[in-house]
């Protein structure tokens, strides 16, 4: 199924506080894959999907740096860089052709409210989100959902199921054949036992790994900002979210590769290319 273009929320809010050693110097979304930084494969992943506006929601505290890639990212930053450097065999221009803002988050630290921003921002409940701190280097996972839904419902991304990265992922139960699924519900970051349960009572071919990747229509946007009103002191997921709007109506479910998290300690500098 053919999606038209739509712009694309990137959500980087977080602090990186389970690489805290170096999230308090550098955004977590910096880390390099494959030997750029994980934002980059993430924008590049925005170019393959179509989108040609995108916005990257990033936390206040690291609004000094942003102004760093705000600048290297700007149109005519190529050719200022080949200048500089004397060469101009540095390479193509990164995340040619795609429109990039940077905006503060406002507001609590959530995925969701990210997202919230993002669509104010860009005046449209119908958008495209990734997490910037799950990166696929190779670009095709937003293609793969736009491509593969219909527009006019709500999408998510997700891995096969395994009991071991269950703890890591939210957990989708889900309904049909075939490549596009149903959402019916999820079970957020089970441990063993509880997945244990789930892949007993589901089965392994109804379980999904939630992964960072989604669609909203406005439907789901207004539903977003319903939760975060309701959510108290507590930070409002925007899985758990997506699976109550998934109780009254259609999600849909489609099925990629494991994504690289780069909030996930190492005991290198350098996340390679799984």
């Amino acid at each position: 199924m053919k999606n038209p273009t739509i712009p694309v929320v990137i959500a980087a809010g977080g602090l990186g506080t389970r690489v805290a050693g170096w999230s308090r110097l550098l955004p977590k979304e910096f880390r390099p894959v494959g030997g750029q930084p994980g934002l980059l494969h993430v924008l590049e992943e925005a170019v393959a999907g179509g989108a040609e506006r995108a916005v990257v929601v990033h936390h206040p505290y690291y609004a000094g740096f942003y102004a760093w890639p705000c600048h290297a990212l700007s149109p005519d930053a190529h050719r200022r860089y080949q200048e500089a450097a004397g060469t101009w065999q540095i390479g193509p221009q990164p995340a040619a052709g795609l429109d990039v803002e940077f905006m503060a988050q406002r507001g609590r630290y959530a995925d969701l409210t990210s997202v919230l921003n993002g669509s104010v921002h860009l005046r449209t409940g119908n958008l495209a989100f990734a997490f910037a701190d799950n990166v696929d280097a190779t670009h095709s996972a937003l293609a793969t959902l736009l491509e593969q839904t219909d527009p006019e419902h709500p999408a998510v991304l997700t891995a096969p199921f395994d009991v071991a990265g269950a703890a890591q992922h939210g957990v989708v139960m889900c309904t049909g054949t075939g490549p596009v699924r149903t959402m019916v519900g999820l079970v957020e970051k089970p441990g063993p036992v509880e997945a244990a349960r789930l892949l007993d009572e589901h089965g392994p071919d109804n379980l999904r790994l939630l992964q960072g990747r989604g669609r909203t229509t406005p439907g789901l946007v207004h539903h977003f900002a319903a939760t975060a009103r309701h959510a108290g002191r507590a930070e409002p997921k925007l899985s758990l979210a997506v699976a109550g709007y998934a109780r009254n109506h259609v999600v849909q479910v489609v099925t990629g590769d494991l994504m690289v998290d780069l909030g996930v300690p190492e005991p290198s500098a350098e996340v390679g290319v799984a």
